[in-house]
């Protein structure tokens, strides 16, 4: 096994399918290709040179089995490091010889703070786990990964007075959108808020390759709140809640649950058995809402986030 340097000519699509190979282990549903790795380089990797801020790990017969990469971004006062590599590989020493070898990397190029998130499913009992350990790094925050498949007895829906409901298969307003997506959030762990134009350029680039679909609540003509679901069209069994969002002063009004409801039954219509989504360990609201929905946490696929 060998770990080289990025080759920006050949190696591009390359680390792609190690991407989705991993992704595919951790959640079938998702998949990234060539136009939105540079929808997230564009966005939340502006300063990286890939060929300068990426590492390759080969075995002994030239094929990838792993990657590392800082994204470097103008817009964080941190680096994101991304390392992915293939399942049957992670128990490995792989996992460490990579890890040490970005890490040199970014003590050679004076790296301000660094973050990083591991798969739970991946990372217990690696001998990655054991040296981050060693370093003596603890894990600094939780996503939790939900699933529900009894779509039989969901709750009845309230639908709050006075806020109208819409469905929409396109954006057309992304500055609302973008309104609502950045106050809803503004509280979670690592926020920063999007300006139009980057969120545009991620989200359609994500959901071009998605079945996709976008509830709106609205008081009079304000935006406030959204709920975005997707469908892989080759797991169309599966739905995802992708965004759910109310603006803080809406909170307590039976938006989200209604929003929720509203999605779920989108992806219900579509097919879909099982519905999934992300929320972070530490949002109350939101556990509560979704378990009063019947989602119960799928423990490993958790991912654990670190700081160094």
């Amino acid at each position: 096994m060998i770990i080289r340097p990025f080759n920006v000519k050949t190696d591009k699509t390359r680390i792609i399918e190690v991407w989705n190979n991993v992704l595919k282990d951790i959640n079938p549903v998702w998949a990234i290709n060539e136009e939105e790795l540079d929808a997230v380089l564009a966005v939340e990797g502006d300063q990286t040179d890939l060929s300068r801020d990426c590492l390759i790990a080969e075995d002994n017969k030239g094929q990838i089995i792993g990657f590392a990469c800082l994204f470097k971004s103008s817009k964080r006062d941190s680096w994101w490091l991304e390392i992915k590599i293939l399942p049957q590989h992670f128990k490995s020493n792989l996992s460490v010889k990579i890890f040490e070898s970005i890490l040199d990397l970014v003590n050679k190029q004076n790296a301000p703070q660094i973050r990083f998130t591991i798969s739970k499913y991946l990372f217990i009992d690696s001998p990655l786990q054991t040296k981050i350990k060693e370093m003596g790094l603890e894990p600094v925050h939780f996503g939790f990964w939900m699933r529900l498949d009894d779509i039989d007895s969901l709750p009845k829906l309230i639908i709050p007075p006075d806020i109208t409901f819409q469905k929409q298969k396109d954006i057309t307003d992304f500055t609302s959108y973008v309104s609502v997506h950045n106050d809803a959030f503004s509280k979670h762990f690592d926020f920063r808020p999007y300006i139009e134009e980057e969120f545009k350029l991620m989200i359609t680039a994500e959901w071009k390759q998605y079945d996709n679909e976008h509830w709106l609540a609205i008081d009079e003509n304000k935006l406030v709140g959204i709920c975005s679901v997707i469908i892989n069209p080759k797991l169309k069994h599966l739905g995802i809640v992708d965004t759910l969002g109310v603006l803080h002063n809406y909170h307590r009004r039976g938006i989200g649950n209604s929003l929720l409801g509203f999605g779920i039954q989108s992806l219900i219509e579509k097919g879909c058995k099982t519905i999934e989504l992300g929320v972070e360990a530490n949002n109350e609201k939101a556990l509560s809402l979704y378990k009063k929905f019947g989602f119960y946490e799928v423990e490993s696929r958790t991912m654990i986030w670190y700081t160094i």
